[in-house]
């Protein structure tokens, strides 16, 4: 099974490379200089924080080969490399899936080379899956440390890029409208938001197969599950509505009435994602919710994603008065 990973991560290597060179020799990752300070551009050229996706799936394929060259060549097996490993493609397979839906919805088409790299790193990462003893319950509990690292990570990144991201589309505001480089801007911010939802969800997996029976009777983690589905979900529709149309986000005159919907949907996405991490963090912080019932914990959550709704939407009438 090792000589498989070699293999297809030798193929990742050399199809990433190749596509690299061709992006290259037609001119870079952004080929309309026109438009390479706006959301859209960004995406169509598969960009992930600014880098090309293929030099950081290839950087990946390099990790997992090298990884792996030394464990076949060694003749050990360490299985706290090979869970990084698959934690590592778990990643990568989500970034993937996140980058062909966006490309899909904004472009209208599929970019097969992102197809190519998202099929391969499916394959390897059940490959790493079906290693013996990698994701067996006693290894998963010695190496629980580490997972939780990561997951803290993941809600790092994932709550503080939500809570940046609304006060900067507050202060670009205070100008009544939003440029294309701030629209890149709060688009970067949300591609960082999305590596901290694969990070979270990688390592809550790894982290609920210690003992699955436990986690899903436990309340407090099935709320935590359900607040991650709604981020899942809206950052999605976020990413795919919103924010390659954030500079039509205008309160100036004549211009509210044409983006209205847009606007509302801004502001409601938005007080979404903040109170959704917010709760993803309670409920990962305070052991004491276990006490509660799902329902319990479900009414509350409800009622805090009811106010903070209203909350923005109070705050686009505040920002519609202040430009009469």
């Amino acid at each position: 099974m090792i000589l498989w990973i070699l293999l297809l991560a030798l193929i990742g290597i050399a199809f990433t490379l190749y596509k690299t060179r061709v992006r290259i020799l037609e001119g870079g990752p952004l080929t309309e200089e026109p438009e390479q300070h706006h959301p859209i551009a960004h995406i169509k050229s598969v960009l992930f924080l600014e880098v090309p996706l293929e030099r950081i799936v290839m950087g990946y394929f390099a990790v997992v080969f090298l990884g792996y060259l030394f464990l076949w060549t060694t003749g050990t097996s360490i299985p706290e490399i090979e869970l990084g490993l698959w934690m590592l493609s778990g990643i990568i397979l989500l970034i993937l899936i996140f980058t062909q839906i966006l490309v899909a919805g904004i472009a209208d088409t599929f970019r097969w080379r992102v197809l190519v790299m998202l099929v391969l790193t499916a394959i390897v990462f059940w490959l790493i899956w079906q290693r013996p003893g990698i994701l067996e319950p006693e290894f998963l509990l010695h190496a629980e440390t580490y997972t939780i690292t990561v997951h803290l990570l993941g809600l790092v990144l994932g709550l503080g890029g939500a809570l940046i991201l609304d006060v900067m589309i507050f202060h670009f505001l205070n100008n009544l409208t939003i440029s294309s480089r701030e629209a890149v801007i709060m688009h970067l911010i949300s591609q960082m938001i999305i590596l901290g939802l694969a990070l979270l969800i990688v390592s809550g997996f790894a982290l609920t197969l210690i003992s699955p029976e436990v986690y899903l009777e436990n309340p407090r983690f099935l709320m935590k599950m359900t607040a991650v589905g709604v981020v899942t979900i809206n950052g999605v529709l976020l990413n795919l509505f919103v924010v390659p149309k954030m500079e039509q986000i205008s309160f100036q005159k004549g211009e509210i009435e044409k983006n209205t919907g847009l606007i509302r949907g801004a502001f409601v996405a938005g007080a979404v994602s903040m109170i959704s991490w917010l709760s993803v963090f309670i409920l990962a912080m305070i052991n004491p919710l276990e006490a509660y019932s799902f329902e319990t914990l479900l009414a509350g959550y409800l009622v805090l994603l009811a106010v903070t709704v209203a909350g923005g939407l109070i705050m686009k009438k505040v920002y519609e008065r202040k430009a009469e």
